[in-house]
């Protein structure tokens, strides 16, 4: 982690700043969204709720995956501002259009033309990093951008959870899509100038991809990060919607996205700094094994955690003190995980690295939502929540076996470099 965010004497570039603080703006709308999506859907029954969440989730990565390249490409002959600055104002008129209706199909049609936007604004932001950060201090300007976006995210929940109980989810969007234009407003007027671009040296470069997967370390990883993406996805996606079933108010909600957030963004750096003691693969080992710790409590020990007493929640101290131990240490793989993809990428190769981690996390959200909708279609009946956490299950057990797989390829790969190393003495 320290490689990657150590400024070694380089100064951050003014655009760079500005648009880190663009893109705050930009996840804080968009992870408020999530909650007030699922407080605005319609429904008679939870199953039913926990249905429309799911079919109005799916196009919207979809649409992200299908439009980002295009718009990276376009945004090389037009300059990246225009382009972010289209996609966050589509984004916000999008925001304003779900006031008009709360029809499931009108819902899921805006929220992918909203996908569309979120892809005009990923894309050349991650290119304008690459235009204007130094190329051995690429690696540390993504991690500014990714912590922009997870923090955004962290707070948009909060603020999300608020809104739904003080004003309710139309004012919501309202609000939601003023901040959204004060991202949009904020580039356009602060960023005056930039920086001519080399197309040879695009931050997406297929060129630069396949550099990357040719990495033993990176390629082994992937299918693992993947995993964790989809988790984060499935979480994300139908957690609040679920909580609001059990009658959780939105503040709650809130709350307890955020307390969970905050708490993984504080302990990433501790984490980074014991990998760099101990090893990443460890660390990384340590962070899956706690999702699965969190994952067995949620399948076996429900009760411990919370009951519910006259249709109102009780939580329980006994219960939440080692979930709140094991989610401090889901914060581990991360971290170990850039760290180990930055000591194994050569530095030419950072921003494609970065790359192929934000590919890995809107690669996750598309197979949760997606396979979250079937699962839910499949069921049938108000246990799909139960389907779902075996669905989480089988992800996490499949994740530990593929670390331990790569924990035991090392030291096959250490113990016949030793060998040889004998041989040749």
């Amino acid at each position: 982690m320290s490689s990657i965010f150590r400024g070694r004497g380089i100064r951050t570039p003014w655009h760079l700043k500005v648009l880190y603080l663009s893109t705050f703006f930009l996840r804080v709308a968009f992870g408020a969204l999530l909650l007030l999506i699922a407080k605005y859907v319609p429904s008679e029954t939870d199953y039913e709720g926990l249905l429309n969440v799911a079919i109005i989730a799916v196009p919207y990565p979809l649409a992200e995956m299908l439009t980002a390249n295009y718009f990276g490409i376009l945004s090389d002959r037009t300059g990246r501002k225009p382009i972010i600055v289209l996609g966050t104002t589509l984004a916000a008129s999008i925001v304003l259009l779900y006031t008009l209706s709360n029809n499931v199909w009108y819902l899921a049609g805006m929220h992918g033309i909203h996908g569309i936007g979120a892809a005009a604004t990923v894309a050349p932001a991650i290119a304008m990093i690459a235009d204007h950060a130094e190329s051995c201090d690429r690696g540390r300007q993504m991690g500014w951008f990714d912590y922009a976006t997870f923090l955004g995210y962290i707070i948009g929940a909060v603020a999300g959870g608020f809104l739904i109980d003080l004003v309710g989810a139309k004012a919501g969007f309202v609000l939601i899509a003023g901040l959204l234009i004060t991202s949009a407003l904020m580039l356009q007027l602060l960023v005056k100038k930039e920086k001519v671009r080399v197309k040879s040296e695009s931050l997406m470069a297929w060129h630069n991809l396949k550099k990357v997967f040719k990495v033993r370390e990176v390629r082994l990883m992937f299918p693992i990060w993947l995993i964790i993406a989809t988790l984060l996805g499935l979480a994300i996606t139908y957690l609040p919607r679920i909580m609001l079933s059990e009658d959780i108010s939105g503040s709650t909600i809130g709350l307890m996205f955020g307390a969970a957030g905050v708490a993984l963004g504080l302990f990433q750096p501790f984490w980074g700094k014991v990998s760099d003691i101990v090893g990443r693969i460890p660390v990384m080992a340590y962070g899956v094994f706690c999702i699965l710790g969190i994952i067995i409590m949620a399948l076996f020990f429900s009760d411990s955690i919370y009951t519910k007493v006259d249709d109102e929640i009780v939580f329980h101290i006994a219960g939440l003190i080692p979930l709140a131990l094991l989610g401090v240490g889901v914060g581990a793989f991360v971290p170990a995980a850039l760290a180990l993809m930055a000591d194994s990428s050569s530095e030419d190769c950072y921003g494609a690295t970065m790359g192929l981690y934000s590919f890995a996390l809107g690669f996750g959200a598309f197979i949760a939502e997606s396979t979250g909708l079937a699962i839910i279609v499949i069921s049938g009946n108000e246990t799909a929540p139960m389907w779902l956490l075996y669905f989480a299950a089988a992800l996490i057990f499949l994740a530990v076996v593929l670390m331990i797989a790569f924990f035991i390829s090392g030291m096959m790969r250490k113990w016949i470099g030793s060998r040889g190393c004998a041989d040749d003495d």
